[in-house]
């Protein structure tokens, strides 16, 4: 046994007596054939050929009731399997949500959303095959034993030659299993790269409209589609071909058997309703005999599906959170000392030094690609420095956990992320808020006058990513919501710089309000926005190049100087 599948029968090992009592129902289930066999040889030798009117009022009866019974047992048992597959791939797909929300950033980055998404729904989902192949694996092989041993009660001699060829059917099914779970595997792999190239258009369709770009990403599509399509033909084939095969091989005994049952029916060796019966268990001997190919075809679906799904909970995020101390301040002071990082394609920031005692701000500038926004996403530990380390009130932000660090942060990007939800539920996000809460937070953000006259106020659902409100509007949402988390540490990521001016404005104003009493780094495109920093850092390439106030750096005419000038 593979350690997937050992991993994988672990989750089902809560659900054992549900287990239990569904395999004490196809125990009985799988006696029914048999007992239709006898049923079926007592009709016609002891019934119809006797002539016996009595007997013959029970058989309708006896014939009503094995089929009710047969059908409560298969509802019972569907219903019963069904429970535990689903109760599995929800705790599975519960867990990989889990493990999604909890790697870092750096790897999000390189794994589109749409591949995601399917492996959280096509991977998990192929799962609850593992349930249908463990029933299979109990009903299959009982009922065959159940037929087999009625023909040999019934003709052993007659057995025997029906069943010469019978092992033979170990090889198309071990053959096929194996092509179905390569078949399977890639197919979810190639919806799973369906389903991303889909997500990449879609929330793109403003570029590719306004490029013209509709043939081209239609003709990405019908490629990936196509040969999604293709591939899961191989996969159906794969999963079709052993019944056939089988059927063959097991007709060249039944076909022999009947043979050699005639002649002795025409002897008198053997009456009619013995061979009719015989023949009767031994056509019902297919759908075991399929059966058995089914076990490795369910099978190798589930473990196609949790490969991957495996591979994903196993992955140890690039940031772990080793920290065992929780972070408690009303204050921070914030140092980077000697921190380098690297994205793995050359220094982004080097040997960067930098101290914001409680209250202070300071601002990072300089042109794109300098390191900026890299310095800001190193404080929540969004990435840890390749070299050197930052520090929370002398102690370093590795040593806490991350839920405790990133407790103490606000952090106002300029994309302002809004969720599907109401805007009650955007300002409250991460926090268990009341009311009051949330719409003083909205006041403070410049932000409940047009909340208020939404169609159904802080109970009006955006929709997503907020795209029905202004950037200014969105932006002050997002603000509210650091005011109402309420971190001693702020961090500005360009919050402004993707506002017309009016928006700016009020944006401005608000974040003024926000920075109050608070240690705040502040990453800025526009320049006025950070003319009170308590120190500007200049950044080129990573490396600091000036620094100091405002009215200081214009004088010396430098960088900073220089950057003022183009924004004049």
């Amino acid at each position: 046994m593979s350690p997937n599948t050992r991993r994988l029968l672990g989750y089902f090992a809560p659900y054992k007596l549900q287990l239990a009592a569904a395999i004490g129902m196809i125990v009985i289930h799988s006696a029914i054939p048999g007992v239709l066999v006898f049923l079926i040889e007592g009709v016609l030798d002891d019934v119809l050929i006797a002539k016996d009117q009595a007997r013959l009022a029970m058989v309708p009866w006896a014939l009503v009731g094995l089929f009710a019974l047969n059908g409560v047992l298969t509802f019972g048992r569907g219903m019963l399997t069904r429970y535990i597959a689903w109760k599995v791939v929800t705790t599975l797909r519960e867990e990989l949500f889990a493990c999604y929300l909890s790697q870092d950033i750096a790897w999000h980055q390189t794994q589109p959303v749409g591949e995601l998404l399917a492996r959280l729904s096509n991977d998990v989902t192929n799962i609850h095959y593992g349930v249908s192949g463990i029933v299979t694996a109990v009903q299959k092989p009982l009922t065959l034993i159940v037929l087999v041993s009625a023909a040999f009660y019934l003709n052993a001699k007659l057995a025997l030659i029906g069943m010469v060829a019978l092992p033979l059917v170990v090889l198309p099914i071990d053959r096929f299993g194996k092509r179905l779970r390569k078949t399977s595997r890639g197919a979810l792999d190639n919806m799973a790269s369906l389903t991303g190239s889909a997500a990449e258009t879609l929330s793109g369709v403003r570029v590719v409209q306004s490029h013209n770009g509709e043939v081209h990403r239609q003709l990405v599509f019908a490629e990936e589609n196509e040969r999604y399509r293709r591939q899961k033909m191989d996969a159906f084939a794969a999963l079709l071909l052993p019944g056939p095969v089988i059927e063959m091989i097991a007709s060249v005994g039944v076909g022999a058997a009947l043979w050699y049952g005639g002649q002795q029916v025409f002897t008198g060796q053997i009456q009619p309703g013995e061979l009719v019966a015989f023949l009767f268990a031994m056509s019902q001997l297919n759908t075991p005999l399929k059966g058995l190919a089914e076990i490795q075809s369910l099978t190798q679906r589930a473990l196609a599906g949790s490969e991957v799904v495996f591979a994903a909970l196993d992955r140890t995020p690039s940031v772990p959170d080793e920290g065992r101390e929780e972070l408690r301040a009303d204050r921070i002071h914030l140092t980077f000392e000697g921190v380098s990082f690297d994205y793995g394609d050359g220094p982004v920031l080097t040997d960067l030094q930098l101290d914001i005692p409680p209250g202070k701000t300071v601002a990072l500038v300089g042109a794109s690609g300098s390191g900026k926004s890299s310095a800001a996403n190193l404080i929540p530990r969004f990435y840890d420095p390749t070299v050197g380390r930052i520090l929370i009130n002398g102690q370093d932000i590795r040593s806490f956990t991350l839920h405790s660090l990133r407790s103490h942060i606000a952090l106002v990007s300029q994309e302002g992320f809004l969720f599907n939800d109401t805007v009650r539920d955007n300002i409250g996000f991460g926090r268990d808020a009341d009311e009051a809460e949330i719409r003083a937070a909205a006041k403070m953000a410049h932000a409940h006058d047009f909340i208020s006259a939404l169609p159904h106020g802080y109970d009006t659902r955006l929709d997503e990513l907020g795209m029905r409100l202004s950037g200014g509007q969105r932006q002050r949402i997002c603000i509210a919501r650091a005011f109402l988390r309420n971190a001693p540490l702020l961090v500005l990521d360009e919050a402004t710089s993707a506002l017309d001016t009016a928006s700016e404005r009020l944006v401005q104003e608000a974040l003024d309000r926000l920075s109050q009493h608070r240690t705040v780094l502040a990453i800025a495109h526009r320049l006025s926005t950070i003319r009170h920093a308590d120190e500007i850092i200049v950044l080129s390439h990573g490396v600091v190049v000036e620094r100091g106030r405002h009215e200081a750096l214009v004088e010396q005419g430098g960088a900073y100087a220089r950057l003022v000038r183009g924004q004049g």
